[in-house]
């Protein structure tokens, strides 16, 4: 199992949980209730790296 494998588990964990938590981070914290455009965004930049991160090895 390599690092970046590991990484994109641990970042599709945190994904998982922005999703129940409704607010995820960027440079600062989007809420789902407040800015939706920048929440789903954002979720779905983290997603995007946390695939990547299964189709890249260091």
């Amino acid at each position: 199992m390599t690092i970046t494998f590991m990484i994109g588990i641990l970042l599709l964990l945190w994904v998982i949980w922005d999703l129940f938590s409704g607010s995820v981070w960027l440079h600062r914290e989007f809420r789902r209730a407040q800015e939706p455009f920048a929440y789903w965004s954002t979720l779905l930049l983290w997603l995007a790296v946390a695939v990547s991160c299964f189709f890249w090895e260091l």
